[in-house]
């Protein structure tokens, strides 16, 4: 049997085997030339951008005193649940009772309220405990998102 018939099979065979190689190579290069890092993927904010910012040791130590106020903040969570809850359903009814959802919008708004001063609470506990570079840092991720890129750190 001549090799002859099998010469041009093998040349495609070669050459589409380049081609595939040289498109996987080509699609991995630029996969990993455009990786960008966790933090600029995940559009965080809050608390998670400033645990993002701190170094691992102070992120345990929040992480921690978040989920020691677990247990407080619960509560708090599933009143403002059920208040929301409440929104929705007079607001699906099919004749609004607007004293109702005025009360229920009162519940949702304490309860997210009461929440935000137990977490304000904790995170002032937390900050206290802070040199001055790293309170800095989270006062940037918590509330100068934006703003601080013109200002120069007070001394």
């Amino acid at each position: 049997m001549s090799l002859n018939p099998l010469k041009p099979w093998l040349l495609a065979s070669v050459l589409l085997n380049v081609f595939l190689i040289g498109g996987v190579g080509g699609g991995l290069y630029h996969w990993m030339a455009s990786a960008k890092p966790v933090e600029a993927v995940v559009n965080q904010h809050g608390l998670r951008q400033a645990m993002i910012k701190l170094p691992p040791e102070l992120r345990r130590e929040l992480r921690q005193l978040l989920r020691h106020n677990r247990a407080d903040s619960q509560p708090l969570i599933m009143a403002g649940r059920e208040a929301r809850m409440g929104v929705i359903k007079q607001l699906e009814a099919p004749s609004l009772d607007r004293d109702v959802l005025v009360a229920e919008l009162a519940k949702a708004r304490e309860a997210d309220m009461a929440l935000r001063a137990l977490v304000d609470t904790t995170l002032a506990q937390f900050a206290s405990t802070l040199p001055r570079e790293e309170r800095q840092k989270l006062v940037e991720a918590l509330y100068l998102r934006g703003q601080a890129a013109g200002r120069k750190p007070q001394s």
